[in-house]
């Protein structure tokens, strides 16, 4: 006789503590996994920054001791451009050889910066922000032995040393300020976390969309350390037994990290999901960014990243138009929601690119290039031009721009000059700095 649903139901039925009994490592490594927010540490089992695995090894040792640098309570954004943006279409040279290189992609009446350059039109927000001084632009980065390759250079940016190790350069300012203590620290919005935030010793948390920032846990979870605590009487298949205490914490880490989230940031998901923004888009990441920044969990860094149409070989008026014009809707969107929670002292924002294009177009599109300017933004800013501009009338053999600063240098100003680190060891390197930041 078939049974009835409620006999079914009954079967089914398990008491919480029943269920935390029996649960098993599995149960508990599904639940602190939600579709949107994982918690992230480097796999000491390979070198390679293409591999980024949720944390279940043991744990290396960083590269500079936890605790050695003094953590602030300010933030840095870093935006990724990933492809290889343009900087000819962002900051535009206002002389007649940049059209001559540029017969088919030339930005027709640009926002006049001053009698050398402007800015991309659909670049309205960051045109008003440059003339009241709260943003820095950067001219001239790159690197001597550079390479096209997309992969190579983006590690090249992603890492900011001379000899890539697979930690990121923001990954080793986690482990030299907080290590594993403050998992929230580093936060990554992206479909992915970024490789420039994985460090040897620190976690990175990764957020996708507002639908992770909801909790991974049960209903009936009063208390995450009950949750925890049962799963430590279990050891994971092939993990000895002396190293059963990293794997653990990465655990509670984990679940620590889901419980904050959802605490500090629910009451924005509303607001947020009433939004009218795509959340895959650079302007939907940003303000995401931005919402996590406002919440209680207070991040010392913020990468956003995910956005890789800016390798634009061909009908690059329109794409990279479209690109421009999402950016600056981004950087507006994200400052009006930190100045109305009254924080922009405490923010600072920057963009990279893992190179920039051809000075000279391909009929429609640009190529691989070298030498790229980026920007600073925020009101600490010392508003202005930094760099030298490199030159369209003296290109390399191959027909590139040639840079006139070390990309890291860019990097050694935020740690010096925002987050108070000491860049030649983080960088692994002495760069110049830019006085673009003020006290």
């Amino acid at each position: 006789m078939p049974e009835t649903g409620t006999e079914r139901s009954s079967k089914l039925r398990v008491t919480r503590r029943q269920f935390l009994a029996g649960a098993g490592a599995a149960v508990t490594l599904a639940a602190c996994a939600s579709t949107g927010v994982n918690v992230y540490r480097r796999d000491p089992s390979t070198t390679s920054t293409a591999y980024l695995t949720p944390d279940t090894s043991a744990v290396p040792k960083p590269t500079i001791p936890a605790g050695s640098v003094s953590p602030t309570d300010r933030t840095l954004v870093v935006i990724e451009m990933g492809g290889g943006n343009d900087t000819l279409s962002t900051v535009v040279p206002l002389n007649a050889g940049y059209r001559d290189l540029r017969s088919t992609t030339a930005i027709e009446h640009p926002i006049e910066i001053d009698d050398e350059i402007g800015l991309h039109p659909a670049l309205v927000t960051l045109g008003e922000r440059y003339r009241t001084g709260d943003v820095a632009i950067v001219e001239g980065l790159g690197m001597e032995d550079f390479d096209l390759s997309h992969f190579v250079s983006m590690r090249n940016w992603w890492d900011g040393t001379p000899e890539p190790d697979g930690t990121g350069w923001l990954g080793r300012y986690l482990d030299a300020t907080v290590g594993y203590e403050q998992v929230l620290a580093g936060i990554s919005v992206g479909p992915n976390p970024s490789p420039a935030m994985l460090g040897g010793g620190s976690f990175v948390v990764g957020v996708s969309d507002p639908d992770g920032l909801a909790s991974g846990f049960p209903w009936w979870i009063d208390d995450v350390r009950d949750f925890v605590g049962v799963w430590s009487g279990f050891a994971p298949a092939g993990i000895p037994v002396g190293e059963l205490d990293p794997v653990r914490r990465a655990i509670a880490n984990t679940a620590s990290a889901q419980q904050t989230l959802y605490g500090s940031v629910r009451p924005l998901q509303g607001l947020l999901s009433r939004e009218q923004v795509d959340w895959g888009t650079l302007e939907g990441r940003l303000a995401l960014a931005a919402g996590l920044i406002v919440s209680d969990v207070h991040p010392s860094v913020v990468y956003v990243h995910g956005n890789t149409d800016f390798d634009t070989h061909e009908d690059q008026l329109s794409l990279h138009g479209a690109l421009m014009g999402e950016l600056d809707r981004g950087v507006a969107r994200f400052f009006e929601i930190i100045e109305a929670a009254g924080v922009t002292d405490d923010v600072l924002v920057m963009t990279t690119s893992e190179f920039g294009r051809r000075p000279e177009d391909n009929n429609g599109g640009t190529d691989h290039g070298t030498a790229a300017s980026h920007f600073v933004i925020g009101s600490s800013v010392i508003g202005g031009r930094y760099g030298e501009t490199p030159s369209l009338r003296k290109l390399d053999p191959d027909g590139n721009m040639i840079h006139t600063s070390d990309f890291r240098s860019l990097y050694a100003t935020v740690l010096d000059g925002w987050l108070g680190a000491p860049a030649d060891d983080i960088l692994r390197g002495i760069y110049e700095t830019f006085p673009l930041i003020g006290a």
